[in-house]
């Protein structure tokens, strides 16, 4: 006949288990978290310059028309 383990030891094994399990998925999840939300952040930037550069193309507001302040020589 198989000896009970005693509770103390069941309980302790049960909190290694859980503790190594939750210290293993969060060293995990964390860089992916941190490249997925990196990765939103760059793709917003992206997103606002693309609508920027749409809305004001061939406009005075456009910052790469060279600007001409009065030097009009024909």
């Amino acid at each position: 006949m198989a000896a009970i383990p005693e509770p103390g030891r069941m309980r302790r094994s049960c909190y290694v288990g859980v503790g190594g399990f939750m210290l293993v998925t969060r060293e995990c999840w964390s860089p992916c978290r941190y490249t997925y939300a990196k990765l939103r952040i760059l793709e917003r930037i992206a997103r606002i310059g693309i609508k920027n550069k749409i809305l004001y193309e061939s406009t005075q507001l456009d910052p790469e028309r060279k600007q001409t302040y009065g030097n009009n020589t024909s």
